[in-house]
């Protein structure tokens, strides 16, 4: 897959709410946790966490987590720009987009 496939799948440039979403969900995709399971990690409350993913509206704290534990860039959860994803982040965040 070609970087402008990527950045097409990542939704680069697109901030609206629903492409956030998107991205949160291929981004928890790719740890391999639940909501649940997730939340607990990140230190917020499951309903908190799952309201924030629905709405495509993450705190700055769900944020720092998926920096701190998986090299998840704001860059990327807020306008879709992989270029500070590492490679290995960013091919494995690619599969879990529909």
């Amino acid at each position: 897959m070609d970087y402008l496939e990527i950045e097409k799948r990542c939704l680069r440039g697109d901030t609206s709410p629903e492409a956030i979403h998107r991205r949160l969900v291929a981004a928890r995709r790719m740890t391999g946790l639940s909501q649940k399971e997730l939340a607990a990690k990140a230190g917020i409350k499951y309903t908190t966490f799952r309201s924030q993913e629905q709405s495509g509206s993450p705190s700055v704290r769900l944020m720092t987590y998926f920096l701190g534990a998986f090299q998840v860039d704001y860059n990327f959860i807020l306008g879709g720009d992989p270029a500070r994803l590492p490679g290995d982040v960013l091919q494995e965040i690619v599969k879990h987009f529909d």
